[in-house]
């Protein structure tokens, strides 16, 4: 399986060696790989430097560079011409403005979500935590939300007005979110000082141990999309902005859980104490820590295939007007399953 190449710290370089890519502090080699074993390439950190041949290499070998150095989440890139297949963009294009595109996409990404989400905490209580009066508390208000919240969702009508009508989706995931947040803040010792989801200015270990996760699964379904011949910049669930791969966001919604949420308190379950540094980011070891955590959880689930399929299941709805079904997690059997249909 194709590898990414984090660079996540100041000084660091990598160069182009007889068609190897090196990554190098000063001149010390640290790792030599073929470009041919490489999928993406993220810089994580300021002060590294990419020699030219070295992004040569990547744009020929169809490899994109992600750029986060702040570790907020809003990263950027540098990747091949997104053109290989116009006629797939084309198709988004043109459903841009379909209000029944838009909700049936936006409906599935966030019921795929907000279901995951629920699966993940029954995850967690059938793994021991059901004793735990608080957790089980908030687990009962978290059930007794949900149904009115999704038959919302279910009823809702495509509208004219697109702004109105993504503004409902997501007024409905953010009602489902709250006792989410709330039942996973249970799980969180206090001595963390886990106020509950922060998305952006993080200043405790837990929120931003979940953004800097969170950025990492972007770089993978951004790299997903590239390869499947779409545009990151046409999006149905969040409104299509200059310069913010809005799809990305879109296709993330439905694995938010599983791939991240999931690694994060594992790892504190487990006893890692994840502490902040003198700048106020992720200690360099608890940032390794989570992408060794990351990846090989990522792994076993077969993530890219997974992320793949559901790209094809949307291309499925966007050509053909087929039916999208979001991907689903068991929490019994801590998998998921795409909404790809089987082949008979």
């Amino acid at each position: 399986m194709p590898a990414t190449l984090y660079l996540e710290t100041y000084g660091l370089s990598l160069k182009k060696t007889s068609g190897m890519l090196r990554i190098a502090r000063d001149q010390e080699t640290l790792q030599e790989i073929s470009a041919l074993k490489v999928a993406s390439v993220v810089v994580a950190a300021e002060g590294v430097n990419l020699s030219g041949g070295a992004v040569r290499v990547c744009m020929e070998n169809n490899i994109p560079i992600f750029f986060f150095p702040d570790l907020k989440g809003k990263s950027s890139v540098l990747a091949p011409v997104e053109s290989r297949w116009p006629e797939r963009q084309a198709a988004q294009i043109r459903l841009q403005e379909n209000p029944d595109t838009i909700l049936n996409l936006s409906r599935a990404f966030v019921t795929g979500k907000v279901r995951n989400q629920l699966s993940l905490m029954k995850y967690f209580k059938g793994a021991g935590r059901k004793k735990d009066r608080i957790f089980a508390s908030r687990m009962d208000e978290y059930e007794g939300k949900l149904p009115r919240i999704m038959g919302e969702l279910k009823n809702m009508k495509p509208i004219e007005d697109l702004r109105l009508m993504r503004d409902r989706v997501f007024s409905a995931e953010g009602r489902a979110a709250i006792p989410y947040w709330k039942a996973v803040r249970s799980l969180v010792p206090e001595s963390m000082n886990f106020p509950g989801r922060v998305r952006q200015g993080a200043t405790d270990p837990v929120n931003s141990l979940l953004n800097y996760g969170y950025a990492i699964l972007g770089t993978k379904v951004h790299q997903c999309i590239l390869e499947h011949g779409l545009s990151t910049y046409f999006s149905f669930l969040h409104t299509p902005q200059r310069g913010r791969p809005s799809l990305v966001y879109d296709l993330m919604e439905e694995f938010r859980a599983w791939a991240v949420d999931r690694v994060v308190l594992g790892m504190i379950g487990k006893g890692r104490c994840p502490e902040m540094d003198k700048q106020g980011k992720i200690r360099l070891e608890d940032r390794r820590f989570l992408i060794q955590r990351l990846e090989k959880r990522w792994a076993t689930d077969d993530l890219l295939r997974m992320v793949g399929d559901q790209i094809t299941v949307m291309r499925g709805l966007l050509e053909k007007g087929e039916d999208y079904r979001p991907v689903v997690y068991n929490s019994r059997y801590s998998s998921g399953k795409s909404g790809l249909k089987k082949k008979t």
